[in-house]
Parts: structure tokens; sequence; C-alpha cells
């Protein structure tokens, strides 16, 4: 099993028990207890996961390993000021293209009223959005990604391939000025890959506590995105040092 695929296997079990033992997973994946240490430490240097006497137990600050219903509530106020900003480079018309995530459920929730093309491969969005009138909905097809709404898999990817996209709005697990923007799934990794491939203009949407942060498989460079929306807790410092690599950022803010 390569290093990637029992790394995101572990990060599934975590997810679904909040702690993992050493032995159990040397048993499960058929590796020795050296390499099951040598995997929970690099998955804490990610900041997923805390290291303890023979095993590891979650991170509670790590909000992207968190089961969707608990995710999409947190930040909440910072992913409402995103998609308001996000709202503002869409024109009637448009192909969109909105990636699975709780940021992008909130900009699906803004427009419903717009005479739209919506692409997504995430079930929740798919489901706001199938009653408009406005919208015409493509949803991408393969399978869901266990503890989301995210459908991803080789056939999400021959569609995306396909396609001629407008914008696509994309998120993320963290963005480095090194690594670039990544997440811990393979299979998400490169349907975003496809997805900025199929796209005239990229905008990444994630809010501050993304920023310096690194998952295990980069997806991205940041000369790859147009445009970085995030929200006002990003300092000015923060920003500033994204903007000197020639990324544009933009801030959402409170809406009276």
């Amino acid at each position: 099993m390569l290093s990637e695929v029992r790394h995101s296997k572990i990060i599934e079990l975590l997810n679904q028990a909040g702690s993992i033992k050493v032995s159990e997973l040397s048993k499960a994946y058929q590796v020795t207890e050296k390499t099951i240490r040598e995997d929970l430490e690099k998955l804490e240097a990610s900041g997923i996961l805390k290291r303890v006497h023979g095993g590891a137990v979650l991170v509670e600050s790590s909000n992207s390993m968190l089961p969707i219903h608990k995710r999409r509530v947190r930040q909440q106020a910072e992913k409402e000021q995103i998609a308001a900003e996000a709202y503002q480079w869409i024109e009637d018309g448009q192909i969109i293209l909105l990636d699975g995530g709780s940021t992008t459920l909130e900009l699906a929730k803004l427009i419903q009223h717009r005479a739209l093309t919506v692409i997504t491969n995430d079930t929740k969005i798919a489901a706001t959005l199938a009653e408009s009138p406005h919208i015409e909905l493509c949803m991408l097809g393969g399978y869901r990604r266990k503890g989301t709404y995210t459908i991803i898999g080789p056939s999400a990817i021959q569609m995306v391939d396909e396609l001629n996209v407008d914008i696509a709005f994309l998120g993320c697990t963290g963005i480095d000025l090194e690594r670039g923007i990544s997440v811990f799934h393979r299979d998400e990794a490169e349907l975003k890959k496809r997805m900025i491939k199929a796209s005239k203009k990229k905008i990444l949407l994630t809010d501050h506590t993304k920023f310096d942060q690194t998952a295990l498989i980069s997806f991205a460079s940041l000369k790859e995105i147009d445009l970085l929306i995030t929200d006002a807790e990003a300092d000015d410092q923060l920003i500033a040092r994204y903007s000197e690599q020639g990324l544009e950022v933009r801030r959402g803010f409170m809406q009276e």
C-alpha cells in the first residue's frame, strides 16, 4: 500500500474514532509499527493529529478532518463573508464550477436566482440548487468520499476533462507559500487539478485558518490561481506575504 493511501485511511479512521493505536494500524495495513509511527509523525507535522503513547488522537482544531456536519458550522461567519465577495465575480449566463465544500455551499445559496450553468461535485450544493428555475445544473458522477458530501473518482475526472468552464470556485485544506495549495486525498487532488485545467478563471475560497498550512498532496501552485478570496480575519501582514508572490487576494467583510 502506498504511503499516501495509508495516510488517507489513517485520517479517515481517526476522523471516525478520534483516536488510533499503532499496533492496530500495523496489523490492519500489514506494515511494521515503525512504519506506522513514521506515518503518524508526518501527519502530526501537518497539524492533523497529536501522537500519544501507543497511538495518536485527533487535534481538535483540525477543522478540515472533522465530520462534515460539524465542519460546516465552523467559521460560519467567515464562510459567508467569502461567499459574498465571490458572488461579485459572477455574471449571468456564465458556466461556473463549484468545488465541494462548506464555503462553496454558502455561495450556492446566494446564486439560486441567477441565470447560470452550475457544475458541482457536491451533493449538498446540488440539492440546494436543484429546485431553482434559473439554474442549469450538472452533477459530476463518481463515488462519495467518506464523511463528506463530495463526489470524486475517475468518472468525475472524465466528465471535467470534457468541460469548458468560465469560473471555477475551489476549496482546499491548506495553502502555503512554498508548497502551494493542498488537500489530503489523492483522488480529490487529481479532480481539482482537472477543474483548474478546464476553467478560464480560477478562484480559491479559503478562510484565514488555512494559510501557512500544508496537507498531504499539493494540487496547484499559487501561480495557477487567478484570485484568492478569504475573510476579514486575515490580517494585512498575511495578505501582503501572499500578494508579494503575485497572487491577487481579496477579503470578504461582514454584510450589513
